[in-house]
């Protein structure tokens, strides 16, 4: 009865998890999407004014948020996040952001190319 109990609560606890990725990434961007039979890895991203709890500015900053997440048959088992300062002057059209503008902020894995570099660099190391 208890590992009954147990395997139900797992199953909960992924379904909970699945909802509450799905929601907040439905408004987001999907930069690239790599799919190789079951497994899925997915990079989003949101750009918006915000303000963290520690910030020692009083006002909502412009930020880009990226999300890398990795599913497997549409659970997600892990996912991976990056945000940037986005220079102030930015706020007065923060909707309009093109992804692309300040890719180069981000570390290589949260970037737009960086599936096609990953390949490139797979088959140059095979050959």
């Amino acid at each position: 009865m208890s590992a009954m109990v147990l395997v139900l609560m797992s199953l909960l606890a992924l379904a909970a998890r699945t909802l509450y990725l799905g929601r907040r990434l439905a408004g987001w961007e999907r930069l690239w999407r790599f799919t190789s039979g079951p497994l899925t890895i997915e990079l989003h991203r949101h750009a918006g004014m915000s303000r963290f709890g520690s910030d020692l500015i009083e006002f909502p900053q412009p930020r880009e948020y990226r999300t890398m997440s990795m599913r497997v048959a549409g659970i997600p088992i892990w996912s991976q996040h990056a945000i940037i300062s986005l220079p102030a002057e930015s706020d007065a059209r923060i909707e309009k952001i093109a992804a692309g503008e300040f890719d180069q902020l981000f570390t290589r894995q949260f970037r737009m190319n960086w599936p096609k570099q990953a390949m490139r660099r797979s088959y140059l190391a095979r050959h």
